[in-house]
């Protein structure tokens, strides 16, 4: 069993580290990202009041398991940002900095194992510790819990298409002509308790906002058919390893 929910907002920007002085931003939230929405709904203490380089919250994550489905299209836009000038403020008090965003964004974020019943028993009470948002603390997000998914397994000779992110695991093989247009990311996956990177991954999704690819061989990743009877939802999911 899985748990699943739907995240929009009217902008979004989950920025990329390696972007310093215009930030751009990935196109769906990366585990890392996924990690702290899900935190703010369950109330994790982050202990950042004792150390600003704090993230004690990765510790309840031990055994869970995400996927993340871009639901819009996804569309682009940018703004500049002001910013106090903490290095020469004498010269000028502002500074404006280019943003990437994303424009309406819309997501679904599954979660088996883990956190799933404490995330769980807040989706149901639709009551959540912290405020959620996508990215950044201005985009606002709202949130649409879709209730239980039952995770069917899948036969190896079946042929499927994911309606999710694919993480890229080793001998996956797409068939091309059928999956269309499909991307390529490295993303963060998991931080450490000091916010130090531990693990990224490469992964393929579809900008399209329906997702379709398909696979010839899924190698080693873990894909199901997620359904949900009272929703009459059905998803073919592609899972990021466990935390």
């Amino acid at each position: 069993m899985s748990v699943a929910f739907d995240c929009s907002s009217d902008i979004a920007m989950f920025r990329k580290p390696y972007t310093t002085t215009s930030s751009m931003s990935f196109a769906f939230p990366p585990p890392t990202a996924i990690a702290g929405l899900v935190g703010s709904i369950v109330g994790l203490d982050n202990r950042a009041s004792q150390d600003a380089s704090n993230a004690a919250y990765w510790k309840a994550f031990k055994g869970t398991m995400v996927a993340v489905a871009i639901r819009n299209p996804v569309r682009w836009f940018r703004a500049a940002v002001n910013f106090w000038n903490v290095k020469n403020p004498q010269n000028s008090p502002h500074i404006q900095v280019k943003h990437q965003f994303l424009a309406r964004p819309k997501y679904r974020i599954f979660i088996k194992n883990g956190i799933e019943s404490r995330l769980r028993e807040k989706l149901e009470q639709n009551s959540f510790i912290y405020t959620p948002f996508l990215g950044v603390a201005y985009a606002l997000a709202d949130v649409y819990y879709l209730g239980h998914f039952e995770d069917l397994p899948i036969s190896p000779s079946e042929e499927i298409s994911v309606n999710t992110v694919l993480p890229l695991e080793d001998d996956v093989s797409l068939d091309i002509a059928a999956s269309g247009k499909v991307l390529k990311e490295v993303v963060p996956f998991k931080f450490g308790e000091d916010r130090t990177l531990i693990d990224s991954m490469t992964v393929l999704y579809s900008d399209t906002g329906e997702c379709r690819i398909a696979l010839k061989n899924r190698g080693a990743v873990d894909v199901t058919r997620s359904v949900s009877a009272t929703r009459k939802i059905e998803q073919v999911v592609a899972w990021f390893p466990e935390w």
